[in-house]
């Protein structure tokens, strides 16, 4: 039997697993087909990274996210552990190379999207693989029904029959009971085998608050509840502007997205783990992959649009199993724009094609071409230049994702890499004959361990500034050198890109699987609802919600979310407060009324009616009017 115990120590540091993480261990290692559900933070790395060690041969791991797959591989690197990542936006060379250092040089661990696991090039090559295990991350992704489809999932099924005695883990944070069955049939379970963690947070307070002021509710917040935090908005803009009203008011804190630059995530991402900003303002693009223990508040100051982000993001608190909270700040104008979501995430299919048709235009792809091409691209300057709301063509793009036409990576930074091409007598030779070049080829050689043998990293600003010569100068002889078959040079890249899985079809020709989208449109719409009834509800314990949409039945209400400690704070029973706080907000709903009003009205104990206003006022339901009324904030 395999020790994992040994290597859990020896590569992670710890003496004991988490709950739930050796069943699923022994489970992979029994050869059976395992299907983990995890939260946020559960640990669901280690449940393949242990047995992809323990077991003889090559990990095979299919990731949708090229930062997650990135953060993983340096991580097992760092532990010594030869691990390796294909995505979309390397060169052929380094792809090829990297194929040869997994067929032939005992690496353990291959991290592949679901797109490239799909083509023929890569299943050739899997032929000369010794695959140990098969691993799904995002499992998720694999069910039309689930919130996040990629249909490149459904291809996995054909790998394991090209790997029949090859055991599959699936692992998921966020699926409900359908796409839980659905998972496993997608994957060819030969019997349904899952590990399922319980979505109950016993240390995470979820709270709803009503506000008229967004910023001095964070402030308030934060002032309250010392430690770190993460605040999430969905505009890239105001990541700054929260960031910097923190600042003035003496909360240290940094913003963060995607149109940063990675070394000014790398930087803004590592002051925040280390505590030397308190808090990071960012969009959803901040968090996947992020380990920070210490989290005492998660705020969130716009709407999430399903249950399952809101779930992964807020789950971020807390990790240490001290108390810590998950606060969504709501205003009058958030629910109306759930609408609004709706419109611009399934917009008109006239509007889908012709974005498709300006794409094919933009990069100038002829009709009946492109299959297999990649391109790069930015959301941003094409929907600038036609006009157009980015959110509406992102979302035109991911439906035409769905439908299997074109697929679109998030950003791809790659460090540039080099790699002597030439043997020593010619490189030798090469000096001598270009004495201009030789300053470089001699830093290049002295500086870059393993450069005969592999690519390496390296920065073109770092030889620039060493050498004193232009950066530019230094790019030009680089591409000499490679065109003179002395290096291979592969520049960095920082864009994402856009892969056409079909020709570029002409508008009449463009086939739309009308009854599919429509069928995802409604299940997004149920989501909304979902969110608008957790934001709403007022009188049911926020986690039994939460956990509900799960599938979980909660045995008791959690007793540390908003309505729960309102409810304590009032004495009353869970029923008799919770039909107290209805009766309350349906007369108010109906029309303003004076508390006294409302006491003659209810026929209650005076005191029961005054805590459940207090509870109501506190969390920004109902306000007082100049004239000693009360009415309900809509």
């Amino acid at each position: 039997m395999h020790n994992i115990h040994q290597i859990l120590k020896k590569y992670w540091g710890f003496d004991t697993y988490r709950s739930l993480q050796e069943d699923i261990i022994h489970s992979v290692l029994s050869g059976k087909d395992t299907l983990a559900l995890l939260p946020t933070g559960g640990g669901k790395s280690v449940c393949f990274q242990v047995p992809g060690i323990a077991l003889d041969g090559l990990c095979l791991v299919i990731s949708p996210l090229i930062a997650l797959m990135k953060d993983q591989v340096a991580n097992l690197q760092k532990k010594g552990i030869k691990a390796a990542a294909i995505f979309s936006g390397l060169g052929y060379r380094e792809t090829e190379t990297l194929l040869d250092n997994c067929t032939y040089g005992n690496y353990k661990f291959l991290y592949i999207s679901p797109e490239r696991l799909a083509t023929d090039d890569f299943r050739l090559r899997l032929k000369n693989m010794k695959i140990s295990l098969l691993v799904v991350d995002e499992a998720h992704c694999i069910s039309q029904w689930g919130y996040d489809f990629r249909p490149p999932y459904l291809k996995i099924a054909e790998v394991r029959e090209q790997l029949p005695k090859v055991p599959v883990i699936a692992l998921t944070a966020t699926a409900t009971p359908s796409v839980v069955e659905d998972i496993q049939t997608k994957l060819l379970f030969a019997q349904s085998n899952v590990y399922r963690k319980s979505f109950i947070r016993h240390n995470l307070s979820y709270v709803v608050r009503q506000t008229i002021n967004k910023e001095q509710s964070l402030l308030d917040i934060l002032t309250k509840v010392p430690g770190s935090a993460i605040v999430y908005v969905r505009n890239r803009k105001r990541t700054k502007s929260y960031s910097d009203y923190l600042n003035i008011h003496g909360i240290t804190a940094d913003y963060y997205h995607a149109g940063l630059s990675p070394d000014e995530r790398s930087r803004k991402q590592d002051n925040w783990l280390n505590g030397q900003k308190r808090v990071i303002c960012c969009t959803n693009a901040f968090g996947m992959g992020i380990d920070k223990p210490n989290v005492r508040s998660v705020v969130h100051l716009d709407l999430p649009d399903s249950p399952e982000a809101y779930f992964q993001e807020a789950g971020r608190g807390g990790r240490d199993e001290k108390k810590s909270y998950a606060v969504l700040l709501i205003e009058r104008a958030d629910l109306p724009t759930l609408k609004e979501k709706l419109h611009d995430s399934y917009p008109p299919l006239d509007f889908i094609k012709e974005v498709y048709q300006q794409l094919g235009s933009t990069l100038r792809i002829a009709y009946h071409h492109g299959v297999n091409e990649s391109f790069d691209f930015e959301v941003g300057s094409f929907s600038a230049t036609h006009q157009w709301n980015p959110i509406r063509v992102l979302s035109a793009l991911k439906i035409l994702e769905q439908q299997e036409i074109l697929y679109m990576t998030d950003g791809v930074y790659s460090r540039s890499q080099i790699k002597v091409k030439a043997d020593k007598a010619v490189l030798y030779k090469f000096q001598v004959e270009h004495k201009s070049h030789e300053p470089i080829i001699k830093f290049i050689l002295r500086t870059s361990e393993g450069i005969f043998e592999d690519y390496v990293n390296f920065d073109e600003q770092t030889i620039a500034s060493r050498l004193k010569l232009p950066l530019e100068e230094v790019r030009k002889q680089l591409n000499t050198l490679d065109q003179h078959g002395i290096f291979s040079y592969l520049p960095r890249k920082n864009k994402p890109q856009i892969i056409f899985l079909q020709p570029r079809w002409k508008r009449e020709e463009l086939r739309l699987d009308v009854d599919f989208i429509n069928a995802r449109k409604n299940d997004y719409e149920q989501r909304l609802k979902t969110m608008e009834n957790y934001v709403t509800e007022n009188y049911t314990c926020r986690t039994r919600l939460l956990v509900s949409y799960f599938g979980e039945v909660a045995a008791s209400d959690c007793g540390i979310c908003d309505v729960c400690v309102a409810r304590k704070k009032s004495g009353l029973q869970a029923n008799e407060f919770s039909n107290i706080v209805k009766l309350v907000e349906d007369l108010l709903r109906e029309r303003e009324t004076a508390p006294e009003t409302l006491n003659q009205q209810l026929k209650l104990k005076p005191e029961n009616i005054d805590t459940v206003i207090d509870y109501l006022l506190d969390a920004g339901k109902i306000k007082r009017t100049e004239k000693g009324t009360i009415r309900w904030m809509p």
